[in-house]
């Protein structure tokens, strides 16, 4: 079976194509099949800790509109409607890109994103690693059909599943540093005197990100 180039879709496009997996958009669901302490604002959390607390759906990327907050046992919280909360875990952030290669979903590229402990919309670096071979749940095959994926860890617990690929390495980078609205350009200068060359790759999802990313300095 022919299956079809989604690599560059964009979410929103990815929506559209595959009506029968908009679950995976659904991020309170996802997280609530996996197993995870969550739920929708503004029901309290059982157990007082921190907590990543974000749209249920975003189709326009960059963690835009998520924060960290330590939620307290009971406590309704004023917080936007259509939110959700689940547990934060602690660990890598892991980028894992895969490809069904003759029937079998393959582990292709896999990348580590180190961020501001406290902004989950911006990313320090990227940097390719090996194949990590986490285990994924059986009803990951539901997605047999299509060609690639792009599934976000923290450590090994599944974040979010993307019907496409994940972050665009250049040529055969091996590390990529973002640019963003407010880099210094001392700092750009720095890496590009390092051999760091530089990608357009412009994101603000969709105007929702005040601190816009530009591209990749990447080598």
């Amino acid at each position: 079976m022919m299956l079809h180039d989604n690599s560059q879709l964009e979410d929103w496009e990815a929506w559209t194509m595959y009506p029968e997996h908009r679950w995976v958009f659904n991020k309170l669901e996802l997280a609530l099949r996996l197993g995870y302490a969550a739920g929708p604002v503004p029901c309290p959390v059982a157990a007082t800790g921190e907590y990543v607390v974000r749209p249920i759906y975003n189709l326009s990327g960059m963690a835009a509109g998520a924060k960290i907050m330590t939620l307290q046992t009971g406590q309704v919280y004023n917080l936007p409607p259509g939110h959700f909360w689940c547990k934060r875990f602690v660990g890598e952030h892991v980028s894992v890109n895969y490809e069904q290669i003759n029937g079998v979903l393959t582990e292709t590229h896999t990348s580590i994103g180190e961020t501001d402990y406290d902004n989950l919309s911006r990313f320090r670096r990227w940097t390719r690693v090996d194949n990590r071979n986490i285990a994924l749940p059986s009803w990951i095959d539901q997605f047999a059909a299509i060609k690639y994926l792009n599934i976000e860890f923290i450590g090994d617990r599944m974040i979010e599943i993307h019907l496409r690929s994940g972050t665009d390495f250049p040529d055969d980078a091996v590390e990529i540093v973002p640019v963003y609205s407010t880099t210094a350009q001392q700092e750009i200068d720095q890496l590009t005197s390092m051999g760091y060359l530089f990608k357009e790759s412009y994101m603000d999802a969709e105007k929702n990100i005040a601190d816009a990313r530009l591209g990749w300095l990447y080598k």
